[in-house]
């Protein structure tokens, strides 16, 4: 059963993975602004300001699926580098700890890109 809110997207997990996902979650909730919108898109929980999508992340097998659009990948490619990347996805390995201090840039250097006023 598809889910329809992030929370449900996370309740459907067990474990270590529901926490990780719940840690990612929490990490973007208490950055982005108030108005931004939490949505399931392309099945994979999303935070978007109006039309400007700014986070996705999912579960898989073997790890949490971070998405924080290829500018900020490229951007932090250097601390990147013992992550599995793609242009669009940094591969949190289910079996290492969650880099929130590098996510937590991450985020923090991708809401400075938006447009002005969007934020």
């Amino acid at each position: 059963m598809a889910a329809e809110s992030i929370s449900e997207y996370i309740e459907q997990y067990d474990g270590d993975v529901r926490q990780r996902l719940l840690a990612v979650y929490q990490l973007i909730r208490s950055a982005v602004p108030e108005e931004a919108e939490e949505s399931i898109s392309w099945r994979m929980p999303t935070f978007k300001l109006g039309t400007e999508p700014l986070f996705f992340f999912t579960a898989t097998k073997k790890h949490i699926g971070f998405y924080p659009t290829p500018d900020a990948i490229a951007h932090f490619s250097a601390q990147l580098n013992e992550y599995g990347t793609t242009d669009h996805l940094v591969q949190l390995r289910h079996n290492a700890p969650l880099p929130t201090e590098l996510m937590s840039e991450i985020i923090a250097w991708r809401l400075e890109q938006l447009p002005s006023g969007t934020a």
